[in-house]
């Protein structure tokens, strides 16, 4: 089941960008389980009308930065004016637009040649803010924010497979990504959902939805991905899991019926 919908506008005067974005921004949702909306086009002002007829709304653009007639620097400015919650990022061959893509406000900017790993980072940030426009106490409970290095984070919880405590340090772990801080599990765990995170072990947190199968001391998350599992948290896990799948199950049977 996908779990949200995100609009998104591509423009750039180059088809061979555009099918590209396109490309990376299809295989972003195939890999993420989005419902991702595409259109695209060519020039900005086909763009910035339907936006102003509100024939279309969007909530991610990626725009070019030249183009001719409108340039996307200048779409940004007119379109700041009327809609200041809009995700822009630019994309260009040159880091000098770097200061004004934060002058309007943008989440960040694609550098051309583009690589999906920008792509998915900015579609990441952009979620986040979409998430908390149309419900911001949901959101609350689906993003935590830490301290990792220097910098403040919002981790995306329902991506989070399992906090590890490391030394001083908990780690959260994602299918391709692991993010560090130095705050206490026992701290972390105060601030999550419990009915979607809970022990597996003193050192160890699970993400319940992620749970794949449960056995006497490890639960298992696919991909060889797993936690160790103490006595003292396995009946209850075991229980639940269990659970799950009955239910899903008999979901399953009644949409056979």
């Amino acid at each position: 089941m996908q779990s949200e919908d995100i609009k998104v506008a591509i423009c750039d005067d180059e088809e061979f960008y555009r099918s590209q974005l396109d490309d990376m921004v299809s295989v972003y949702g195939n890999e993420m389980d989005v419902n991702v909306s595409i259109d695209l086009y060519g020039n900005a002002k086909e763009l910035m009308n339907n936006i102003l007829s509100k024939s279309k709304e969007y909530d991610l653009l990626f725009l070019d930065v030249e183009m001719p007639g409108m340039t996307g620097i200048e779409m940004a400015d007119a379109l700041r004016k009327i809609d200041p919650w809009v995700c822009i990022s630019f994309v260009t061959s040159y880091d000098a637009f770097a200061i004004q893509a934060f002058r309007l406000d943008a989440l960040d900017y694609v550098m051309k040649p583009i690589k999906y790993t920008q792509v998915k980072h900015i579609i990441e940030k952009a979620r986040i803010q979409i998430d908390y426009r149309k419900n911001a106490q949901k959101a609350e409970k689906r993003y935590l924010k830490i301290k990792s290095g220097y910098e403040d984070v919002l981790i995306d919880l329902q991506n989070v497979i399992y906090i590890e405590k490391r030394r001083n340090q908990c780690v959260f772990h994602k299918r391709d990504e692991e993010i560090s801080c130095y705050e206490p599990l026992k701290k972390i765990y105060e601030k999550l959902d419990h009915d979607m995170f809970m022990y597996t072990h003193q050192g160890y947190i699970a993400n319940f939805n992620h749970i794949k199968e449960v056995k006497k001391d490890v639960v298992c998350f696919g991909r060889g991905m797993e936690v160790p599992l103490s006595r003292r948290y396995h009946d209850q896990i075991k229980e639940l899991h269990l659970d799950k799948i009955r239910r899903a199950y008999k979901d399953q049977k009644e949409l056979e019926k």
